[in-house]
């Protein structure tokens, strides 16, 4: 499998292939988002569309402009991300952790992504940015763990993301990469990529499949190769209207993602970004779901479903149904192990080592 050289980078490019593949598109549409919202999109990627009927197909709309994008009155940056900069491209904002935005390219624009209008139109660190990043760590030992995200931090060049990579690595505990490579373009996790990254562990992984339709052999083959190096990999779903937002899709997607060895670990709820309005899902439609994985999956094959609220005090946080359904003094109401049932649970401490 070779990486996808063929990128469509623009407007002009992307209607002249959707227009091949016979697709009736708003070409007007197409070119005003691209100028806000830049078109870029992986061969890879592209051709795993549905064109029996691409228009309601998760992998078109998740990678082809929609004019709902130049309509919702969103925030820009309502997680404030870089409120939080502490030195150039390094965020602390939780205790014992920081990210450093090493990258601000992907193989694709996704039409969902939260820093659609931050990193991905920003400046870009260099090496230059890794000194006072190291530096700030020494001085916070509390820092032990470190994301390198932007951006994808697999679609640097290898050399440079590799020089991150021995930097940070004497002075944190782990080390994780985001990317949604293995998704997007799965050629480019090749052997001596993997090679590279195994000689900084401890390193995990964290991707972003949405749809089971993402879940090829090309994508699973990528994972082989990073597991084969002893590299942990997670999965970070955004939960999105009219991609996933219900139990059917999701349950086909994370039986998919475990067959592989891919760890079901967060179902976000879509941030409530400019330009991302469209694809927002209720979180009580993500509860409901939540209820209804827990029934069909292993333990193991269920995430936790996050909201990353914004706001000055914002962060992420783990949302789920309370499950005491009814609560005396001596028992329990509890879900039962079928939908739709219930089961009593005696709270009365047993009795031990005592005469009858």
């Amino acid at each position: 499998m070779r990486v996808s050289k063929t990128m469509i980078k623009n407007a002009e490019d992307l209607i002249q292939r959707l227009n091949h593949a016979g697709v009736d598109v708003d070409c007007e549409t197409i070119r005003a988002v691209d100028k806000v919202y830049p078109v870029r999109i992986s061969e890879y990627y592209f051709n795993l569309i549905d064109w029996k009927d691409p228009l309601h197909c998760p992998i078109y709309r998740q990678c082809v402009p929609d004019g709902n994008e130049l309509k919702d009155s969103l925030e820009a940056d309502p997680l404030n991300e870089f409120t939080y900069e502490v030195s150039p491209f390094l965020v602390h904002k939780y205790y014992s952790r920081a990210a450093f935005f090493c990258s601000n390219i992907c193989r694709m624009n996704c039409r969902h992504c939260t820093r659609k209008n931050t990193v991905m139109s920003n400046r870009i660190a260099d090496k230059s940015a890794l000194g006072p990043a190291v530096e700030y760590i020494k001085a916070h030992p509390e820092v032990n763990d470190l994301l390198l995200t932007g951006g994808d931090p697999l679609a640097l060049p290898p050399d440079l993301l590799e020089y991150y990579l021995a930097g940070f690595r004497p002075v944190v505990n782990t080390i994780r990469i985001g990317t949604r490579v293995i998704v997007t373009d799965p050629a480019m996790i090749t052997d001596a990529l993997c090679d590279m990254l195994a000689r900084y562990h401890p390193l995990w992984i964290f991707t972003q499949f949405n749809h089971p339709r993402e879940v090829t052999k090309e994508a699973a083959e990528a994972c082989d190769r990073l597991q084969r190096r002893g590299i942990p990999l997670g999965n970070q779903t955004v939960f999105m209207k009219g991609i996933n937002a219900d139990a059917d899709t999701l349950t086909e997607l994370y039986t998919k993602l475990i067959g592989i060895r891919v760890r079901p670990y967060y179902l976000y709820l879509c941030d409530k970004v400019k330009g991302t309005g469209h694809f927002y899902a209720d979180y009580r439609q993500g509860m409901k779901v939540m209820e209804q994985l827990r029934y069909r999956l292993p333990g193991y094959a269920v995430p936790r479903l996050i909201i990353d609220a914004d706001g000055e005090n914002g962060g992420k946080v783990s949302i789920e149904q309370n499950h005491i359904l009814e609560e005396a003094d001596d028992y329990l109401i509890l879900p039962g192990r079928t939908e739709g049932t219930t089961v009593k649970y005696s709270t009365v401490p047993p009795r031990v080592g005592t005469d009858r």
